[in-house]
């Protein structure tokens, strides 16, 4: 009996030789970060990155810092992180989506140069002849959607109204600047976003998007928005995002619209350091006249992965359709299209060029529709800088 014993003993401390007690501390540290006690989360893995070299270790400091609102610390160690260039492709790009997030809750300012070409600026119909009514027409293509080429400005600002960034305020313009004046564009985006510190799953937004055309104003659209999170610690996950709002065309009144969507976002890293994002999508459109409203869904996906260097590709294609509720009265059919987009983006993760990240990409763009009128594709190619 007491041989037993003692075999049981020396089979316990072959045991406990064999646990990691940093490895039991880094538990302790990711169970103290799901129970959103991150002061100690924060302690553990400090703690613990001191004594090992593991990038994990400082990857989790990191977030914690970040869902404890210390955005500048949260940088600062996601700045560390990247400088490991053995980091996996698809880690790299959630770190640099925690780091936008981070710049934007403490504010900043960021501007996007790009030059631009559109194949079919006004989205014109590739069809010489189409069906009216019974009726086969002649369709006369306008010279101005010509392939057109252009520079693209973005400028991406946010404030902070707490201290602890419950409250953020932003600003999105972006212009495109095309040879002909008729066929520029502006979009301008603001508003004020709310984070609560104690509902960590929820985000919400309250903006307002104008929209000119040709240097005439195209519509304006009040928004409001709320993103649920149903692992805050790994919000990049999964997300589902609900938006409500108004679309006021001028000059058009029966395309005004109520609007509903419905977004389901979620993201994986695969095998090779690749980053999978997927997202489902519907849509619901309310004019008053029913043959301009319309419900829609779609599906789309993004493959992350890299090349050469601190050099990946983001490949992406989507497919939507979208069904008219009535007859339309011009044309005399109840309309449906589907749209299919694919994309290629080339970027460096390090590159920089007096602090510009460049990226060089292309998408076409392919709608059918039952009414011909509507069908078309286009080609665009850009060559982007983003400070």
């Amino acid at each position: 009996m007491f041989g037993s014993i003692a075999r049981a003993s020396d089979d316990n401390a072959s045991i406990s030789q064999e646990i990691d007690p940093y490895q039991v501390m880094f538990s302790i540290g990711v169970i103290e970060l799901h129970k959103q006690h991150y002061a100690n989360a924060i302690k553990i893995f400090k703690a613990l990155s001191k004594e090992t070299p593991s990038q994990r270790v400082r990857l989790e400091l990191a977030r914690a810092y970040f869902l404890d609102r210390q955005y500048e610390l949260a940088g600062k160690t996601f700045e560390a992180v990247l400088a490991d260039s053995s980091l996996p492709w698809g880690v790299r790009e959630n770190v640099n989506r925690y780091l936008d997030l981070s710049d934007e809750a403490m504010g900043r300012v960021k501007f996007s140069l790009a030059i631009v070409s559109d194949s079919n600026p006004l989205n014109f119909t590739d069809h010489n002849q189409i069906n009216i009514a019974g009726q086969t027409l002649t369709v006369s293509r306008p010279s101005r959607d010509d392939t057109v080429y252009g520079l693209q400005y973005g400028l991406n600002a946010t404030k902070s109204f707490t201290d602890d960034a419950s409250l953020v305020g932003y600003l999105n313009i972006n212009v495109k600047d095309f040879e002909s004046g008729d066929l520029d564009r502006w979009i301008v985006d603001t508003g004020v976003g709310l984070f609560p510190r104690r509902l960590r799953k929820f985000q919400a937004r309250l903006g307002l998007e104008e929209s000119f055309f040709g240097g005439d104003h195209h519509y304006h659209y009040p928004y409001v928005s709320m993103t649920y999170f149903p692992d805050p610690i790994e919000q990049f996950r999964f997300s589902t995002a609900l938006k409500l709002a108004y679309l006021d065309v001028s000059g058009f009144d029966y395309l005004d619209a109520h609007i509903q969507t419905l977004d389901l976002r979620g993201s994986r890293i695969l095998a090779g350091g690749m980053q999978l994002v997927g997202n489902l999508y519907g849509e619901n459109a309310a004019t008053d006249e029913q043959s301009y409203s319309y419900h829609g869904a779609g599906l789309g996906t993004t493959l992350s992965f890299p090349l050469v260097r601190s050099w990946g590709a983001d490949v992406s294609a989507s497919i939507g359709v979208r069904r008219y509720r009535d007859v339309d009265p011009f044309f005399g059919e109840q309309r449906e299209d589907s749209t299919k987009r694919l994309s290629l983006v080339l970027h460096n993760q390090q590159w920089r060029f007096f602090d510009f990240t460049p990226e060089f990409g292309a998408a076409y763009e392919r709608t059918d529709s039952n009414i011909e009128f509507f069908e078309y594709d286009k080609l665009t190619l850009i060559m982007r800088t983003r400070y």
